[in-house]
């Protein structure tokens, strides 16, 4: 997809400015670079903030009435830097794909419509911190921080294209028990998203070319749920998240 590739490998290029240079040679007491990749797929219901048309004239009540979700998915690279205790810093680019729902639940017919957006990237960063405890060490624990962005887009013919850009914003808390080299877990995640949907149509007046909808995610916990495995020098992991939304996701990374 346009830009995709570079935009991703700009970012990975990025996060691993801020790694000690020596971390390759050093070995793991002195931290470790690993290297991987993670798909997401999310099917999540969203509220309208507000709406207005091609005019900057109001559609927000009109537009709230109105079942709105957002089906998306990732997938891409991931670049990490653990230290020796504690603390994970990564970093991830892709490729993103989303499809905005709409339903009338006011018209008898309950009518869908749909906008599929699929020329897209996503950049994600952020923190990791987690341990084992225990008596037996059998037990861990984890806390991380994540900023994300998604834009897709989607040039309908000539004169009509769409754009869809997501920020978001989670923290997430997980315990679990390991049972041999695999950890199963449970948690909760926090969440604050914010989106806006463009539409615009070359053919009318400029200043008049645009209609927007901003969007926020509809409740902000999800409960997860999720198996990871651990090793010298591969690991991976598979989750789900329920409640506020249906997630998925899975990766798997190689230190070095």
């Amino acid at each position: 997809m346009r830009h995709s590739a570079l935009i991703a490998l700009s970012v990975l290029w990025g996060v691993s400015c801020c790694f000690p240079a020596n971390a390759h040679s050093q070995g793991r007491s002195q931290g470790r670079v690993g290297a991987g990749v993670e798909v997401f797929r999310q099917d999540t219901d969203l509220k309208v903030e507000s709406a207005t048309d091609y005019d900057g004239s109001t559609m927000t009540a009109e537009q709230r009435a109105k079942n709105w979700d957002v089906l998306g998915s990732t997938a891409g690279a991931r670049l990490s830097y653990t230290f020796p205790r504690l603390v994970t810093l990564f970093g991830e680019g892709g490729i993103a794909q989303a499809t905005v729902r709409e339903k009338n639940v006011a018209d008898p017919e309950q009518n869908v419509a749909s906008q599929a957006l699929d020329d897209g990237t996503y950049l994600a960063g952020g923190v990791r911190v987690g341990e084992d405890f225990g008596a037996k060490g059998n037990l861990f624990w984890q806390m991380a921080g994540t900023v994300s962005a998604v834009s897709a887009s989607l040039d309908q013919d000539i004169t009509t294209s769409w754009n869809y850009d997501e920020t978001r914003f989670e923290v997430a808390g997980k315990l679990g028990t390991w049972v041999r080299q695999v950890g199963f877990y449970g948690g909760l995640r926090l969440v604050s998203s914010n989106a806006n949907l463009d539409e615009t149509d070359r053919t009318r007046l400029p200043g008049e070319q645009t209609r927007r909808t901003e969007l926020r995610r509809d409740g902000s916990v999800d409960l997860l749920l999720g198996a990871q495995t651990r090793g010298p020098d591969v690991t991976g992991f598979a989750e789900v998240g329920l409640v506020g939304t249906f997630s998925a996701n899975a990766g798997v990374s190689v230190g070095f």
